[in-house]
């Protein structure tokens, strides 16, 4: 905590604080009009390397400081409503390899801000404020990069699947992506109609059971039927990845069991993924897809289903 009597001292604190920033940090400045935030993010961008003018966005809300690693200074006291975060990209900021520096995030309390660090300001008199960092704020959980597949093989199959999308993009809309679609060959029981297969991500503070809740409530509204194991499917919402997770539960194990030997799974997430690191083999996504075996479609030896 410190105690600041001048914008000077205030700079020079944040200088020092900008030591213990990483690529990725979001940092939100809290407090009184006039506490001084623009003078800690002077300080803060100095101490990452950033020598050149730094502005207040008062009139633009964002301004981007060509850096390494990138400095991300948004000013959302300006904001009108939630949606100008998505106009300006905010989801890009705040899941950058930069460091982003947010003023008054406040004013967008309905968007879930990953913030790493919170610096709150309060004036205590007219030459002092008083200054305090909270790391990992309890009750702020982290996001977590999230894998989704989606099935179906009975028709309308491209309806099923856009109608699947939408409502998983609805509800999480952050960091969006989509694979492209393939029809492949039914995966356990080969007597049945081709599947279309697509692979979604994105970025939610969900927990596993809530996102295995959320797929099985979508899959309900979509008409999907009871029936034997691997067969038909209106469709079918498959969890495959909570970021770094494993979980082994009754009703639900991440990642899911079976990523390994599905090339209809392993494909599509190698168009929006082919680096990301499965936690238990410790292997790209696209060096399962490479090892997978030409037959392992056919033989599913020991794969659960859900």
């Amino acid at each position: 905590m410190l105690h600041s009597r001048s914008e000077s001292q205030t700079t020079l604190w944040a200088l020092t604080f900008a030591k213990s920033l990483k690529p990725g940090d979001v940092v939100a400045l809290e407090g009184d009009l006039g506490a001084g935030k623009t003078a800690i993010c002077k300080g803060i961008c100095k101490g990452l390397g950033f020598e050149g003018m730094v502005n207040s966005p008062s009139y633009s809300i964002v301004h981007e400081y060509p850096n390494n690693p990138p400095i991300y200074h948004l000013d959302l006291y300006r904001l009108k409503n939630t949606n100008d975060l998505y106009d300006i990209g905010i989801e890009l900021f705040t899941f950058s390899k930069g460091i982003t520096l947010i003023e008054w995030p406040q004013m967008a309390a309905d968007f879930p801000l990953n913030i790493t660090y919170h610096i709150k300001i309060k004036i205590i008199n007219e030459n002092e404020r008083k200054i305090s960092v909270g790391a990992n704020p309890r009750g702020c959980p982290s996001f977590h990069q999230i894998f989704i597949s989606l099935g179906t093989n009975i028709e309308p199959r491209e309806q099923r699947l856009a109608e699947a999308r939408f409502a998983l993009k609805n509800e999480e809309p952050l960091n969006w992506q989509e694979s492209k679609i393939y029809e492949t060959e039914p995966w356990g029981e080969p007597d049945q109609a081709k599947f279309l297969n697509q692979v979604v991500g994105f970025s939610s503070k969900k927990t596993p059971q809530q996102l295995l809740e959320l797929c099985k409530n979508i899959e309900q509204k979509l008409g999907r039927q009871k029936r034997g194991k691997w067969r038909e499917r209106e469709i079918d919402l498959d969890l495959l990845y909570c970021e770094n997770e494993i979980l082994e539960s009754e009703n639900l194990t991440v990642p899911h069991p079976c990523i390994a030997q599905r090339e209809f799974v392993l494909k599509p997430l190698c168009d929006i993924a082919p680096d990301f690191i499965d936690p238990k083999s410790k292997l790209s996504i696209k060096e399962m897809l490479a090892s997978i075996q030409p037959d392992s479609q056919a033989r599913p030896a020991f794969c659960p289903a859900f």
